[in-house]
């Protein structure tokens, strides 16, 4: 991409958060042209997104599997100063249809499918940490490296709840679940359908790698989702009352680490 492009891009980012990042419905996102779609943000975070973007769409490219969804071609990205930007081929949508619900699921089931990584680690390639609606502010406080951390994890914070409740619900357990790639934010804008007809798969920020109680959690918590959840073989995970309860006490707990984050620096 050659340095013009590039500075119009910056220039349409700078204008575009100029004008709009006041607005409840802001996204760090804009169409150049006709070609590319940018989203703009924290090198951090969108090195995470970029990685994970580019391993599932190279998946799909190897594969060709007739019901794959369409993912962007990330085709450029790029930083300046303190942002980085990832340009994208631009998806032209169309509508979405009546059956969109049916493509959810069937994109949802692929996704679940797709191989792990190798030296994988939980959340997003790159080693980042997991955003899901379990934790405070819907990401993690550290980066898992493993099942069995985010277990004692859980087991940690199930201490919030009284004890009357600790007594009442199953500890929750993780270890030896199917790990699969997940859609943590299911809104239906995270998914669309192009002039083709085909399935459209979005926003890569919060897919990432994830136990299957954890898949459940997000897919069990809106009547509208279940059919995915049941799809999947989620139904009825044991774990999900328990997970509420804890989760309901992160999202008050001042520090939610617990003394992890450290220990696992230590180490």
């Amino acid at each position: 991409m050659s340095q013009d492009l590039e500075a119009a891009v910056i220039a349409a980012c700078t204008k575009h958060e100029k004008q709009n990042s006041r607005n409840l419905d802001y996204r760090a996102c804009v169409y150049i042209g006709t070609d590319y779609f940018v989203k703009y943000g924290a090198r951090r975070d969108l090195e995470l997104e970029l990685a994970t973007q580019e391993f599932i769409f190279t998946h799909a490219q190897q594969t060709n599997a007739p019901d794959a969804p369409r993912i962007a071609k990330i085709v450029h990205h790029f930083v300046d100063k303190w942002t980085m930007y990832l340009v994208m081929e631009r998806i032209k949508l169309q509508e979405s249809p009546p059956d969109l619900a049916a493509r959810i699921q069937k994109a949802m089931k692929w996704l679940s499918e797709v191989p792990l990584p190798s030296n994988y680690a939980l959340g997003p390639i790159g080693r980042g940490p997991i955003r899901h609606m379990f934790f405070k502010d819907f990401e993690a406080p550290f980066v898992f490296p493993d099942v069995v951390t985010l277990e004692q994890y859980v087991k940690r914070a199930s201490r919030l709840l009284p004890h009357s409740t600790q007594k009442k619900l199953s500890p929750v357990s993780i270890c030896g679940e199917r790990l699969m790639f997940t859609q943590s934010d299911m809104h239906d804008s995270n998914f669309g359908v192009d002039e083709h007809g085909r399935t459209v798969l979005m926003d890569f920020n919060t897919i990432g790698l994830l136990p299957e109680t954890f898949v459940a959690f997000t897919l069990c918590s809106d009547d509208k989702l279940r059919a995915i959840a049941a799809s999947l073989g989620l139904s009825g995970n044991s774990n999900l009352a328990s997970m509420a309860a804890i989760c309901c006490c992160l999202w008050m707990a001042s520090n939610p680490t617990f003394g992890m984050a450290k220990e696992l620096s230590e180490n």
